[in-house]
């Protein structure tokens, strides 16, 4: 069935929001969701015409329309355009209503002026359409609402800001809060393109192809998150960022060779994942910036061992992933960890764990080690803690016989065969 809209299907969702205060019920409202499968005429003032008044977020799934137009009295608050692959003409009147903009898989090569139109615009999402070259960030000072930006997958290689070095600052800070500029082919991030971004907190860079990333003396106090997973880096130099609000680095999947470089007032970090670099020894001095850190992850590195010369203390650090590296010896030594609560060590090429281990690390509750050269008398030793889940080992689901050539069992009751090395424990000991 047709309607005059050619819409092939028309949900209307109803919401029922409630809002508490002092745990007794203020008001309840009603919003209503129109969802629509297919749209193919053009998106202009008829066609939200027919919409039900009281529609105030409309999402179409697929429009072959090639115009949209956003009229002054249109009252939708938040729109959303998933798969547009024939817009190219967008006319946007002064309009005080629309909050959220969502156009993917579109011909779009910009954000034009009549963006601005969109006073109330909280937030942008251009995503998979056809931005390319260099991206200028400084257009986006022009929205003074705009909270959250996202110009995920475009074909955009350099993101900068291109505004007068000697103008003064906006009168109205922006308020961005979110930059996703992720899945795009940027080579070199500057952190001065978000200098004018003061209440920046989420900044994303992953799928790129940066080779370089960094800044001088550049102030981003509200920073909280910073992506640059899988690219191509070689090292992360954050010397020159004034980051004291940053909790959460994630830069895995790069070709690091060395631990990030923080600036002085960057040492809040709560979350470090270094994983899938190319790592080979600790940075002690790096890392002991972070008194506020409880979980690194360094897995899939080069680790042949993890000690340190001099004591370094991460007095917050409930969580250390090394699983999939190349340590044959689980030795620490140098690390004072007191909070430590669970460790990773699988897929190593491990020989032997410290009998003191839960001595140094009283605090310890799981150690993950699917390492079966571990020597069999150390499981012997330990078989309560295997017992207990509190070692978890590699385990030989299907009994004896499948141990494989080389190795025998430890048998622990509730939990199986443990597999170790058959020629590094005699026969009598596993008796």
């Amino acid at each position: 069935m047709k309607n005059v809209h050619k819409v092939l299907l028309v949900l209307v969702v109803v919401i029922l929001g409630a809002s508490h205060r002092n745990g007794a019920l203020c008001n309840r409202t009603q919003q209503r969701v129109a969802v629509l499968v297919s749209v193919e005429e053009e998106m202009d003032q008829a066609f939200f015409a027919h919409m039900p008044p009281t529609s105030l977020d409309v999402q179409v799934w697929h429009t072959e329309s090639e115009r949209l137009e956003v009229t002054s009295d249109n009252p939708l608050q938040a729109l959303s355009l998933m798969e547009a692959p024939k817009l190219q003409h967008l006319i946007l009147y002064p309009n005080a209503h629309l909050r959220q903009l969502i156009v993917r898989h579109c011909p779009l090569d910009g954000v034009t002026e009549q963006f601005r139109n969109l006073r109330e615009l909280r937030i942008l999402k251009i995503e998979q359409c056809r931005l390319t070259g260099t991206f200028d960030l400084g257009v986006l000072l022009a929205f003074h609402n705009l909270t959250s930006v996202s110009l995920e997958a475009n074909h955009i290689t350099e993101a900068s800001l291109l505004v007068d070095e000697t103008a003064a600052e906006p009168e109205q800070p922006s308020k961005l809060a979110r930059l996703d500029l992720s899945s795009n082919q940027i080579e070199y991030f500057h952190l001065d393109a978000v200098r004018l971004f003061p209440a920046l907190k989420e900044l994303l860079l992953g799928r790129n192809k940066l080779l370089m990333f960094g800044g001088n003396s550049t102030f981003l106090p509200a920073l909280v998150m910073l992506d640059v997973r899988q690219n191509l880096l070689t090292e992360l130099d954050l010397s020159g960022c004034d980051c004291s609000s940053l909790l959460y680095l994630y830069a895995t999947s790069n070709r690091l060779t060395s631990f990030p470089v923080f600036g002085d007032s960057t040492v809040n970090i709560k979350a470090l994942d270094l994983c899938k670099n190319q790592l080979t020894v600790p940075d002690a001095q790096q890392l002991q910036k972070q008194q506020r850190l409880t979980s690194l992850l360094l897995s899939q590195n080069a680790f042949r061992s993890f000690t340190t010369e001099t004591e370094t203390e991460l007095p917050s650090l409930v969580r250390l992933e090394l699983y999939d590296n190349q340590l044959e010896s689980l030795d620490l030594r140098g690390w004072k960890l007191p909070a430590l609560a669970n460790l990773r060590v699988s897929q190593n090429p491990l020989k032997s764990i410290p009998d003191d281990l839960l001595a140094r690390y009283p605090n310890l509750t799981k150690l993950t080690c699917f390492c079966p050269d571990v020597d069999c008398t150390w499981i012997q030793r330990n078989v309560a803690n295997v017992r207990n889940g509190q070692f978890e080992m590699s385990v030989a689901w299907k009994g004896p016989k499948s141990v494989g050539k080389g190795y025998r069992c430890v048998t622990v009751p509730y939990v199986g065969c443990v597999r170790c090395p058959f020629k590094r424990t005699a026969e009598r000991d596993l008796e």
